[in-house]
């Protein structure tokens, strides 16, 4: 088991790419903080891991990431369960499709309270912990951070944010043996890809694929495991790009 005991928090972890990085980390022996919008959601994906590992050491916490007191509190309660905190994936956002035209300040507001401030909080709360004894930070960004977005703004600069968090981070942090990357992810099946995609721009977007095709959450969950675990001891700074090839 590539992770075996390590204490791993995962937040935006009950559905999509979260819930299949954390289903990754269980299978690969991490003891798990799954962390939902709610405590319902975060119960209810627990419960679903147990159905498929009877076994798996999760624990289930709803936090709100743009609470200061919900983080703190969210840290507070994983090192009271598990004494210490190996790994932070930073998973959970928000995105979004409009012409700039239509953005209202909120909305550019909501998204980088959500995508890069809740990320920034929940990080240096856990760098407070992690840096007595080294971990591993992996970020999750996207394909638009370097492509672009049409209409999409807001979400491509939060996610641009998080690309030059994860570097700046990984030259701050490396002394303390904490590894900082980013998995930016291409076109992904996930409800909040449906949400945002429409069916023909999301035909549009697999022809542009040179594999033809978008990913399953599962796909993307490997990479996840590799930057958690001791083979990826000396990356750091890297932006991993699982995207069928899209960006090149």
């Amino acid at each position: 088991m590539r992770l075996k005991d390590k204490v791993a928090i995962i937040t935006g972890s009950t559905r999509g790419i979260g819930y299949s990085i954390a289903e990754a980390f269980v299978k690969e022996g991490a003891k798990v903080v799954l962390c939902g919008s709610s405590q319902e959601n975060a119960d209810k994906s627990y419960q679903k891991i147990l159905e498929k590992y009877s076994e798996a050491d999760v624990l289930p916490i709803g936090v709100n990431l743009t609470s200061t007191e919900d983080i703190i509190s969210l840290v507070e309660k994983t090192i009271n369960k598990y004494g210490k905190i190996d790994v932070l994936v930073n998973n959970a956002g928000i995105t979004g499709t409009s012409p700039i035209t239509e953005l209202s300040d909120e909305d550019f507001e909501k998204m980088m309270n959500i995508n890069v401030f809740g990320a920034f909080k929940l990080t240096r709360e856990v760098v407070k912990k992690m840096k007595e004894y080294g971990g591993s930070i992996i970020n999750t960004s996207s394909m638009v951070a370097n492509y672009g977005g049409r209409n999409q703004v807001h979400y491509s600069a939060s996610k641009g944010a998080i690309n030059a968090m994860t570097k700046s981070l990984s030259k701050e942090l490396g002394m303390y043996n904490i590894r900082v990357n980013a998995v930016l992810p291409g076109v992904t099946l996930t409800d909040m890809t449906k949400d945002a995609v429409s069916d023909e721009m999301l035909e549009g977007l697999k022809r542009m694929i040179p594999l033809g095709r978008a990913s399953q959450p599962e796909e993307l969950a490997g990479a996840y495991v590799y930057l958690a675990s001791d083979e990826a001891s000396f990356t750091t700074g890297t932006l991993i790009s699982v995207d069928g090839g899209i960006v090149m």
